[in-house]
């Protein structure tokens, strides 16, 4: 059985079919040791930002592609080229009712023209700051493929260290990034080489000042309503490192002429060394070397449901969406297949539902995507009020590269507190444990102890076993006869010849001695009593009346 405890605070910092390996079988105490102890910080929490404007407007302008397309008589005349860049863009918008405007089934293609099509990034990002330092965006976001489009990420894992290239196509990269993180891994933190400029970067206190922050801007020429649903600005997501981001799952917004700011708190599931005896069956979760992934080197629980409905979309649909992870061999879906690959992610959700209703045998059972035995969660706080950049711009000349067509947000992102207590798994009953939490409770309820029932034990077992064991012997030997005898005095009491039988009688009589007054002279003494009679009947005394 496991408990989830809170223990001591720490502080907190930023950031084909699958086999199954052996479990680990450590004989570790239940106090900590070794360098998980020693783990006092997190790196800073993974930031995925993804603009809503997908595109600019002298690339396409997808409002008037969708009407000339959708008009049956108009929409001969479109160049392939921008029919091409409409279907591309049509697999990442917001807009559901391009689903039925192709019938495409395949599109491996799709990805090259997003690129193209992709906001610049310069034109994304205008300032970055990092712990009071102002610094380059670019030196700290790489490019991202998400089912939003084209995104950027902030201080994830490099490419190498989280997926398997060798299992992937070879066609585009899902990330960019390429700083490895030598001095970290999510079970036992960062090394104690590590220093305050390792990679994944790490925080050292909260508040903004300790924090990140971003300002972007958007082109107002090139906004598009319709992509987008009416909504204009950024798309973020808050992530752990070693998890690949996806923004169908969990995000939040920063409006226009906005300033969103965001309060992180930590939430750590750690595991205790002598929970690892257990099997993951019985503990419910994995350690990093227990479970193999085919397209991700790092398991975590959203990587694993990632490759689960990368699998099942494939064995559902006969093809695979962009931004989720393939084999060179496997096909791209075009918007032919979108209702097919909608369809599979809702079957896996329905599955998981029913699956924990009643444990019902289905794909899931093939995915086997527990949790993650140390895992790390982000739970925020957002506040939002009026960025009125323009005012400010007019009395001090610090931001350039900015006109009446532009509009800008403030993202900031920073620590809620220095220190948090983490969620701990541990062994709630070991058998010595249970052997005296019995023992305590027959003793005070039954009066008995440990020992007493060893003992009822061994008189309900083994005492009749050794009994009827011996009595068996006994019955196998033969009883010798002894003959009984006569057992007379020695010879020197002159009667071991001649025995003497005495005569019964049919009277009983007792000689009578006539008692003398006290001696006088010439009297005889009391010894010289004669009887008074031979034998005389002795009558029973009557009682006085």
């Amino acid at each position: 059985m496991v408990e989830t405890k809170f223990p001591k605070l720490r502080t907190s910092v930023p950031a084909s079919e699958a086999n199954l390996w052996e479990p680990e079988l450590l004989n570790e105490s239940y106090k900590e040791s070794g360098p998980r102890s020693l783990w006092v910080d997190y790196c800073m929490n993974t930031v995925t930002i993804c603009p809503e404007t997908k595109v600019r407007k002298k690339d396409l302008d997808f409002t008037t592609a969708y009407q000339l397309y959708n008009d049956e008589e108009l929409w001969q005349f479109m160049a392939k080229e921008q029919i091409d860049k409409l279907e591309a863009l049509l697999q990442v918008c917001d807009f559901s009712f391009g689903i039925e405007m192709n019938n495409e089934s395949y599109a491996d293609d799709v990805v090259p023209l997003l690129q193209r099509m992709a906001i610049p990034f310069e034109d994304m990002f205008l300032l970055c700051g990092w712990r009071e330092q102002v610094i380059d965006c670019s030196d700290f976001f790489k490019q991202t493929l998400t089912e939003a489009g084209i995104c950027y990420t902030f201080n994830s894992l490099a490419a190498d260290d989280l997926m398997r290239r060798d299992q992937l196509h070879s066609e585009y990269e899902y990330m960019a990034e390429n700083q490895s993180s030598k001095q970290w891994n999510m079970d036992e933190g960062y090394s104690s080489r590590a220093g305050g400029d390792t990679y994944p970067r790490r925080a050292f206190g909260a508040g903004r000042r300790a924090g990140l922050f971003v300002i972007t801007k958007v082109q107002i020429s090139d906004m598009d309503y319709m992509c987008g649903n009416s909504f204009q600005g950024f798309k973020v997501h808050l992530h752990s490192p070693v998890q690949y981001p996806r923004m169908v799952n969990e995000f939040f917004r920063i409006p226009l002429s906005q300033e969103v700011s965001v309060s992180v708190e930590p939430l750590l599931f750690d595991t205790t060394a002598n929970v690892r005896r257990y099997a993951p069956s019985r503990r419910l979760c994995y350690y990093n070397h227990e479970r193999y992934l085919r397209y991700f080197k790092v398991y975590s629980k959203y990587n694993c449901d990632i490759e689960c409905l990368s699998n099942y979309t494939l064995k559902t649909c006969g093809c695979v969406p962009f931004p989720l992870p393939r084999t060179k061999d496997d096909r791209i879906c075009g918007m032919g297949k979108a209702s097919c690959a909608d369809m599979a992610l809702s079957v896996l959700e329905e599955m998981d539902l029913l699956h924990e209703l009643n444990k019902t045998d289905n794909f899931l059972e093939h995915c086997n995507c527990l949790p993650s035995c140390n895992a790390l969660f982000y739970n925020t706080e957002i506040s939002q009020a009026m960025f009125d950049w323009r005012k400010l711009a007019e009395n001090i000349h610090l931001i350039a590269g900015v006109d009446d067509n532009t509009e800008l947000s403030y993202l900031s992102i920073y620590f809620k507190v220095s220190r948090f207590i983490p969620i701990k798994r541990s062994e709630l009953f070991g058998i010595s444990d249970f052997l005296a939490n019995c023992g305590g409770v027959l003793g005070l309820f039954m009066g008995v102890s440990i020992l007493s029932i060893v003992e009822l034990v061994y008189y309900c077992t083994l005492k009749p076993l050794i009994a009827r064991t011996r009595s068996g012997n006994d019955r196998a030997e033969t009883a010798r006869a002894v003959k009984s005898t006569l057992i007379l005095p020695p010879p020197e009491y002159g009667l071991a010849g001649d025995i003497r039988i005495r005569k019964a009688s049919t009277n009983k009589c007792y000689p009578f001695y006539t008692h003398f007054a006290p001696p006088v002279s010439g009297q005889r003494t009391v010894d010289d009593r004669e009887p008074a009679a031979t034998c005389r009947d002795i009558e029973p005394l009557k009682p006085r009346m």
